[in-house]
């Protein structure tokens, strides 16, 4: 069963990937004035398409977790993957709030801070992507090491 749950974690990792791609294609066309505005479906489609590959990892995460529960919690690397997830999961809320921007006018229209808000919106998310996924692999590393060999 737990490799199942690996396969599910793994596919939801994907799913997600294949939201931001979506997400951060529709956005870079954006930014660079190829669109004037992006469409709510398309924006709302790739938004639901990360959160559930997001919640898809959460919940295999989860079952994942407990058999190592112990062994997990002692570790610093755990603890900086998880913060990682819950910038991920704060960020996602404040992404849904600016997503009418990029409905309803340019880039070039926005305001200094708007256009800011975003790019740091845009850098948190992807630190945090990057962190979790580089903190998972390393941790996967460790765990295999003490608990397999």
């Amino acid at each position: 069963m737990t490799a199942l749950a690996f396969y599910i974690h793994i596919g939801s990792l994907c799913v997600a990937v294949f939201g931001i791609f979506l997400a951060d294609k529709s956005a870079f066309a954006w930014l660079r004035g190829k669109k004037e505005t992006l469409s709510a479906r398309d924006i709302f489609i790739a938004h639901w398409i990360v959160a559930a590959g997001l919640c898809g990892l959460i919940l295999s995460g989860l079952y994942l977790f407990w058999p190592l529960r112990t062994y997990l919690i002692g570790q610093p690397l755990f603890w900086l993957k998880i913060g990682f997830v819950l910038a991920l999961i704060i960020n996602s809320f404040y992404i849904d709030q600016l997503m009418h921007l990029a409905l309803t006018r340019p880039y070039s229209a926005l305001s200094k801070r708007e256009r800011m808000t975003l790019i740091i919106s845009g850098m948190v998310s992807t630190l945090c992507w990057i962190g979790a996924f580089l903190a998972a692999l390393i941790l996967f590393q460790n765990v295999f090491i003490d608990f397999f060999l």
